[in-house]
């Protein structure tokens, strides 16, 4: 027996060479315990944004917020604006009434505008507070949002007055006889029989007139409400119904919140006055999961929703096996390489489920799908394309503001055209990114490839800057002109920059390699950056948003504008020429009154005559103006465990990444292949070496 000891170690001990040498595997899963839970990967910065449509502020934390709250109808993948496409949500059916076709004073025919909205609600319907859904909440949330945006009791908030505000006098040009609000100017204007009081509202009037009850609905809730609009609303009613990318006008409970009919709620719970505890319950309304709460702070961020057993649509999905995840747990990383490098590890070893891999928050591409217990979907393009903004404020009215740091139009376009855009994809995406080829993003509905976009070409950059700064390229001490070889522009950027630029940016990865190739492009065309260390920060938003637009002159962002019609709200944000509410939005302060038109005129037009706007502001933009460098979209995705399976992927751009949210996710359990060598099993030949082993000893017994 002692003998038998000795050899059983001995082969255990020699089965430890062998053994290692085998691939690792993810443990393979192939049932999980009740409840089914599922982790869902998040990196994002600490602050959570705000859920309330009122006042809503994009974050990460809005994967909370879609499973939680649901507008009137939703909208197909790549949905190219036609109201009929629409799907029912909270409401079954709907109808338009349209305002008449008519002319107006700049001598074409307003046409397109949506008068008011008819809505037949779903019945049977609760929120999560068991309160039901009827004509009667439907009317108080959009009432709602009015008198919170247009604080018509001090109460509110006018954070976005002029999304749900129109200024009377930008229209003039515009009114028909049917269509005219001109009445309003220099007149304070009313909602709900509540007159305004604020200055920023003199002049102005709501979006909406006012919501109509037809039908309060019975004791299973539904009933029938009428939106009435005051403006041309060609794009304001599909923002009503399926919710803008902005703000996404989603349902909360009445009940719930009945004490801020006229005031906005903040944060996701890490505002002191809203906590997320008993005392305040946040995210109240009829999605499929209820909200519980969310953190980024603290030694465990993350969040957690849990399935809403009451939901409307629980039986049909359920009868289709999807519609199972008991509990959604948010595990939240920091947005940092650190918090890069745990998300990474995380869905290696299986402690995540589900992440996106999007712009600013990158896996490790190749690693990711070369993991056999992971899933990696494409998205074919990015949601939110990375792009320089030039600082135009010099040519405009602000010229006089001793604050502002515009370039001029000429530098604009040399640094345009001296940015290495194809290198730069290919060092900052690994080459999983594709050149911009339009101002409106590579897959709206607009977009025109065939009108040139700026790219690499020295000569073209070079020959800006000598009828920019004739007297400074010609002095002396650079005398630079167009047969100067490259070496020289280079030396004079070093030793006596014709220009130094105020450029900032972040410290992403991306954005990093973004301050080298931009250092690069003006160092061939004799200019520099100034190497700040104030100028390279977390994120540049924050600067901006608290007055450095005035002062950067050059920066980086990622921004989006929708693929269908309602980029025109986008558009009109920001390249529009300021009205009393955009002034702030236009961050290149890039203000040309023929642009500014066509916008407007966009707006009353059918789709044929918007496609020639939309190639005149174009034109414009990328062959005159140069306000932007539109660099690129990059190809991401996202990545899930194998052992779950997801209904057929349908991608939105600026809008939420997975049909149904969390409904369409289904346990399917998965385990890895077993590694051969090639005509082996791996299994037999681990038990012949082992009976080998055994042999040559019991031989050696003998």
């Amino acid at each position: 027996m002692r003998r038998f000891t000795k050899i059983l170690v001995l082969i255990l001990f020699l089965s430890s060479f062998v053994i290692p040498f085998f691939p690792v595997m993810a443990e393979p899963k192939s049932a999980q315990a009740d409840p089914l839970v599922f982790k869902y990967g998040l990196q994002t910065n600490p602050l959570g944004g705000d859920w309330d449509p009122a006042i809503r502020l994009a974050s990460t934390a809005d994967s909370a917020r879609f499973p939680s709250l649901e507008g009137f109808v939703t909208y197909p993948a790549y949905w190219n604006g036609n109201l009929s496409e629409l799907q029912p949500c909270l409401a079954t059916n709907w109808a338009f009434e349209y305002w008449p076709v008519e002319n107006n004073s700049k001598g074409f025919f307003n046409s397109g505008g949506i008068k008011s909205t008819t809505l037949t609600l779903r019945e049977n319907v609760t929120f999560h507070d068991g309160s039901a859904w009827n004509a009667t909440a439907a009317k108080w949330n959009l009432d709602r949002i009015m008198i919170v945006s247009g604080n018509l009791t001090g109460n509110g908030n006018t954070k976005y007055l002029g999304d749900f505000w129109e200024d009377a006098s930008d229209y003039l040009p515009f009114y028909t006889q049917s269509w005219n609000f001109s009445s309003y100017i220099g007149q304070m204007p009313s909602y709900n029989g509540m007159v305004a009081t604020i200055p920023q509202l003199n002049g102005t009037f709501p979006k909406i007139k006012n919501v109509t009850i037809l039908d309060a609905g019975g004791p299973n809730g539904g009933g029938t409400i009428k939106i009435n609009y005051n403006d041309w609303a060609s794009f304001s009613a599909w923002e009503i119904l399926a919710g803008n990318p902005q703000h996404y006008i989603l349902m909360i409970s009445m009940e719930s919140y009945a004490n801020y009919w006229d005031a906005p709620i903040y944060g996701f719970g890490e505002n002191p006055s809203f906590p997320q505890d008993e005392t305040f319950k946040h995210l109240v309304g009829t999605g499929p999961y209820i909200f519980d709460h969310w953190t980024t702070t603290g030694p465990t961020p993350g969040g957690l929703m849990t399935k809403n057993e009451n939901y409307w649509n629980k039986d049909y999905l359920e009868a289709l096996d999807w519609f199972q995840i008991d509990e959604v747990q948010f595990v939240i990383f920091t947005a940092d390489a650190d918090g890069t490098a745990a998300r990474n590890l995380a869905m290696k070893t299986g402690a995540i489920d589900f992440s996106p891999d999007v712009s600013g928050f990158n896996f490790v591409y190749d690693e990711v799908i070369a993991q056999a217990d992971v899933t990696y979907y494409t998205n074919p393009i990015g949601d939110y394309p990375l792009c320089l903004i030039l600082n135009c404020v010099n040519e405009t009215y602000w010229v006089n503001v001793t604050t502002t740091n515009g370039i001029p139009r000429l530098l604009r376009k040399a640094v345009s055209y001296a940015f290495d855009y194809e290198g730069f994809l290919q060092t900052a995406y690994n080459g999983r990114a594709t050149r911009m080829n339009s101002f409106l993003g590579n897959d709206h509905l607009y977009a025109n490839p065939s009108i040139p976009m700026p790219y690499l070409n020295l000569t073209i950059a070079r020959e800006a800057i000598l009828a920019q700064y004739p007297a400074e390229c010609a002095d002396p001490s650079r005398n630079l002109d167009e047969n100067s070889p490259d070496q020289d522009w280079i030396d004079v950027a070093n030793s006596n920059p014709i220009y130094t630029v105020d450029f900032y940016w972040d410290t992403t990865s991306v954005q990093g390699v973004l301050e080298d190739y931009m250092g690069t492009a003006l160092a061939n065309i004799g200019m520099a950056y100034y190497d700040d260390a104030s100028h390279e920060l977390p994120s540049v938003w924050p600067h901006i948003l608290g007055g450095g637009a005035m002062t950067a002159q050059i920066w980086g962002s990622t921004w989006a504008i929708a693929p269908n019609d309602i980029g025109h709200a986008h558009i009109n944000a920001y390249f529009k020429y300021p009205g009393p509410f955009t002034v702030w939005y236009n961050l290149a302060f890039s203000y040309l009154d023929n642009v500014t038109d066509w916008i407007d005129q966009i707006y009353f037009s059918d789709s044929i005559t918007r496609q020639g706007l939309y190639d005149n502001i174009g034109l414009t933009l990328q062959n005159y103006q140069y306000p932007w460098m539109w660099i690129g979209h990059g190809k991401f995705g996202y990545v899930y465990r194998r052992e779950w399976e997801v209904r057929e992927f349908e991608f939105y751009h600026g809008m939420p990444t997975i049909v149904g949210d969390l409904t369409h996710i289904k346990w399917v359990g998965w385990s890895a292949p077993i590694p051969e060598i090639p005509g082996y099993s791996m299994f037999i030949t681990l038990a012949v070496t082992t009976v080998g082993i055994i042999y040559v000893m019991m031989r050696r017994r003998k």
